[in-house]
């Protein structure tokens, strides 16, 4: 927060609502490691009037009054059933702000670590998309909690009903994607990846990604290589979401085309990390003794090479290869939220 801006007071009903989605989301994405948020409890009325809110490095959220927290505070006093719009309206509300409190479940970046990626148009395209994600997948549980303590009970079944709203449309598709293929590839689930990824320092986000596959897929490459390796792994990543900023503030564009180029985006990522996991997959593959040599190539159909031995091979170790499986803001930098509806 700065001098300039106007602080909620703690002791208003739209600041316990805040705090309480902030608490809300800290118990969904901290995990079994009890990750904590990084809201100092500091909250600030959003200035920009195109703005809907914003999680900031300091650690404080800025949240529009208009836009988000008046229509809570009116649905709480409402002595009639939802209309749709308003239904809509609050849901999108609660959308904000647990976008807003999941960026703050990111440790404090740490520009000057080993092996750590800048905040680019690409980090900034997963970053967005990874935390809209996670918003999706979370947001009606975060509503049912939420409404409950806030007296909004009356209001939860219109609310919950409302279709949902991507407002990353060139950047939630990208991570979704990027999340399951890295699944596919690591073992885990698609919701194991997004929380695993969703609290990690952004820039060491890529490396943590693609660490899970490296697991998973590359168990008999040294320790010494794995920077190098990281590198070769992340490279294709980040090449392949890094035009996804043009494409997400294209107004040209419907919401669907955006879509479509992000799932793009996101193929070509999987392809260019599918293609360095082969490779390195060869490089790393185990070092089998010259009886075994023999025996893989037998088995294989191929000739055994020059002087070997035909017939029977007696085995007396065993190394088996391992498969292959073939806006709403930003809190790095004080940077401003999506912009509100209709306006602008």
């Amino acid at each position: 927060m700065t001098e300039d801006d106007v602080e909620i007071s703690p002791r208003s009903w739209q600041y316990r609502l805040v705090a309480a989605v902030v608490a809300a989301v800290e118990r969904r994405a901290g995990g079994a490691d009890g990750r904590r948020t990084r809201w100092t409890g500091e909250l600030a009325a959003e200035t920009d009037p195109e703005d809907l809110g914003g999680a900031f490095a300091d650690g404080s959220l800025s949240v529009s009054v208009a836009h988000v927290l008046e229509p809570l505070r009116k649905a709480r006093d409402l002595d009639r059933p939802l209309i749709d719009d308003e239904a809509w309206q609050l849901r999108q509300a609660m959308a904000t702000l647990a976008h807003e409190a999941a960026h703050l479940m990111t440790p404090v970046a740490d520009r000057s670590a080993p092996d750590a990626y800048p905040y680019d148009d690409a980090a900034t395209a997963y970053d967005e998309g990874l935390v809209e994600h996670w918003t999706h997948r979370n947001l009606d549980s975060v509503i049912s909690e939420v409404f409950t303590e806030a007296g909004l009970d009356s209001a939860a079944e219109a609310v919950l009903a409302q279709p949902g709203f991507d407002a990353y449309p060139a950047y939630t598709p990208a991570a979704r994607h990027l999340n399951e293929a890295l699944a596919e590839r690591s073992g885990l689930t698609g919701d194991e990846v997004t929380q695993k990824l969703l609290c990690v320092d952004e820039r060491q986000r890529w490396n943590v990604a693609v660490d899970l596959v490296i697991a998973e897929q590359l168990a008999l490459m040294p320790e010494e290589d794995r920077a190098e390796v990281r590198r070769q792994l992340v490279a294709p990543l980040r090449e392949s979401l890094s035009g996804l900023g043009a494409v997400e503030d294209d107004d040209s564009l419907e919401s669907e085309q955006q879509s479509d180029e992000a799932v793009k985006a996101a193929q070509n990522a999987i392809a260019g990390l599918d293609r360095q996991l082969e490779t390195l997959a060869r490089k790393y593959q185990p070092r089998l003794s010259p009886d075994l040599q023999r025996l893989q190539a037998v088995t294989s159909g191929q000739a055994p090479a020059t002087g070997a031995v035909r017939g029977a091979v007696a085995v007396t170790e065993h190394a088996a290869a391992r498969p292959h499986d073939g806006s709403r803001g930003q809190q790095a930098e004080p940077r401003p939220g999506p912009q509100a509806p209709g306006l602008g």
